[in-house]
């Protein structure tokens, strides 16, 4: 009786420990286990290594499996195994208890959940000295759900975060067919850097055929703030990456992300990074003072930016490489050096509209259309303050209903720039409104306006430059041509001299009204203008060794007469002789003295 009553008590002292999901002694058979090994060798031979199985966690020292846990659930918290697996694994920090240090790699095999709570506050992740002893959660076809909760970094002597350049830092990734989500968590200083690590390594990251969520999330001081790698129907809401060593927030090959409320500041590169993914619309996007660009997108088809937002970003505002069928719409974007909207490479197509772009400190241009794209059209909004307002050296350029203010050139047309064209365009202030050089071809202007320049409104060598309607005015020259060129129902004024012909230049104008303050048209020698039912007045109206050739009904007059200012003139010289006479009349008058019984009490 005795005997069967310890054997009793043995049992239930087994079942004890065995609900507590402790193995009192792992059996030999399973030190080694081939699963396990192969896990440990696929891993890159971590030092320690913790694998989550639906029904087992096992527990791997330099390759040896040293124990056994049983959760008996395949959803297993962060919070259970720091009670469980031993303080040389995971445990809570002595007196902090929310806080749970890991000084592991885990490995969350398929169809396993690894969760992370706000019962547990603080996760710890320990930066090894080299890449074997560092740690990482990883996996594929599993699940890693983090809640309300912050993960960072810490060094061995318990520094938080660890610097950028440990090669044992941290990181969390979920490969093929897994899930991983981020509510209302912050992740810090994670992610590695060196020559054989790869994308997965650099952060948080979602790869290939993986999928989740990151929502009211911060991703702070990572090497990349986080990753899209192939991924697929992740939705990223309110998330913000600051302070990242690299990019802040890359989408690479990911499918049917849904992304709103993204913002990156003060990254190391570009805040956020687009590539490998047609067909994108994204909504909301908001950089500001990060090295690189605000938003860089590379060989995309398809790309919607709605309303993005960069501020201050150092490598520009929004740069589009090889961008296909792409359309950026009321862009805000201010920059204090590079361009604000930057257009590249090769077939490239996109539309800008409705842009706000702002200019500090002589940045340039607002928006850069560059050699080697198929086409661009900007239209509306309004550009101001940088020094060029847009610069042109790309083909099949269309600029219609855009406002330009305060830039020191409004728009430069040069390389080898063809079929350009301005339609509807207010040039206001600056030295220069549109300036074209000798190498372009086929530049139209229609109805553009140009008004305060204080030098040039129009500026052209570009061999068959056409003008037609529109108005134009410099505070030196208003049209200046160094290349034939043909304008028609133009009016030119404000301008000391209101077009110049430079040597040999032939140029025709049809319904032109020039009004100059001392030159009408300067033609140098060898040069000649056809002049047809236009008017041109100026106190000299006809100047230099060129010709002009009169057709219709065109007039040379001088400038009509101000008699407003003159009535004015008269009026005042009228009102200082009549004052004079008043003076002359009562030199002799004796002044008005005060009766003595008068009390001044002033």
């Amino acid at each position: 009786m005795k005997t069967a009553y310890r054997f009793g008590a043995a049992a239930a002292a087994l079942s004890a420990v065995l609900a507590l999901g402790i193995e009192s002694a792992p059996p030999a058979a399973a030190v080694g286990a081939p699963e396990d090994v192969a896990a440990w060798e696929r891993t890159g031979r971590p030092d320690r290594l913790m694998v989550l199985r639906p029904r087992s966690v096992s527990l791997l020292s330099g390759g040896t499996l040293v124990r056994r846990l049983y959760p008996g659930t395949p959803s297993v918290s962060l919070g259970w195994l720091a009670a469980n697996a031993g303080r040389e694994w995971i445990s809570h920090e002595s007196g902090t208890p929310s806080t749970v240090r890991v000084r592991t790699a885990i490995l969350l095999a398929p169809d396993t959940i690894l969760r992370i709570d706000d019962q547990t506050k603080k996760v710890l992740l320990d930066a090894g000295r080299d890449a074997r002893s560092g740690t990482w959660i990883s996996g594929s076809r599993a699940s890693l759900d983090v809640d309300s909760t912050t993960l960072a970094s810490v060094t061995p002597d318990g520094s938080s975060p660890a610097p950028a350049d440990a090669p044992g830092r941290p990181y969390v990734s979920m490969g093929a067919g897994g899930r991983m989500d981020f509510r209302n968590a912050t992740v810090s200083g994670l992610g590695r850097v060196g020559d054989t690590t790869t994308a997965d390594q650099s952060g948080v990251t979602w790869a290939r055929d993986s999928t989740g969520s990151a929502t009211g999330s911060t991703f702070e001081g990572n090497y990349t703030g986080l990753r899209l790698a192939g991924s697929k129907d992740v939705t990223l809401k309110n998330v913000t990456a600051s302070g990242a060593t690299e990019d802040g927030i890359v989408l690479k090959g990911d499918r049917g992300t849904r992304a709103t409320g993204l913002a990156a500041d003060s990254n190391g590169r570009t805040g956020i990074a687009l590539g490998g993914t047609d067909g994108r619309t994204l909504a909301g996007l908001t950089t500001r003072d990060n090295d690189g660009a605000g938003i860089k997108a590379t060989l995309q088809r398809g790309l919607t930016l709605n309303s993005p937002n960069s501020h201050f970003d150092q490598g520009g505002g929004i740069d589009l490489t090889s961008c296909r069928e792409c359309v950026v719409r009321k862009a805000t974007v201010e920059s204090s050096s590079r361009a604000a909207v930057r257009v590249s490479g090769g077939d490239s197509t996109v539309s800008v509209e409705d842009a706000e772009l702002t200019g500090h400190n002589g940045s340039e241009p607002g928006i850069l259309l560059g050699e080697g794209i198929k086409g661009a059209t900007v239209s509306g909004g309004t550009v101001g303050g940088f020094d060029r307002g847009i610069g042109i050296t790309g083909s099949g350029v269309r600029i219609e209903d855009t406002a330009l203010t305060g830039n020191r050139t409004g728009i430069t047309i040069g390389g080898d720039a063809e079929r350009v064209a301005l339609r509807d365009v207010q040039v206001d202030g600056g030295e220069t409104g549109v300036l074209a050089s000798a190498t372009t071809r086929r530049i139209t202007l229609s109805d553009v306006r140009v008004t305060e320049a204080s030098r040039k409104g129009l500026a052209s060598s570009s061999p068959g430059l056409r003008v037609t309607g529109g108005e134009l005015s410099g505070g030196t020259t208003a049209v200046d041509l160094g290349a034939p060129a043909r304008l028609e129902d133009v009016a030119i004024g404000s301008t000391h001299r209101g077009m110049h012909l430079a040597q040999k230049v032939r140029a025709s104008g049809k319904s032109l009204d020039v009004l100059a303050e001392r030159q009408g048209v300067v033609a140098d020698a060898g040069s000649r203008l056809d002049l047809t039912d236009s008017r041109v007045r100026a106190p000299v109206a006809l100047d230099g060794e060129g010709e002009v050739k009169r057709h219709g009904k065109t007039e040379i007059t001088l400038p009509p007469f101000p008699w407003l200012g003159f009535a004015a003139l008269v009026a005042l010289a009228l009102a200082v002789v009549l004052q004079t006479l008043h003076h002359v009349r009562h030199r002799g008058t004796p002044r008005p003295k005060v009766a003595g019984h008068v009390e001044n009490t002033a």
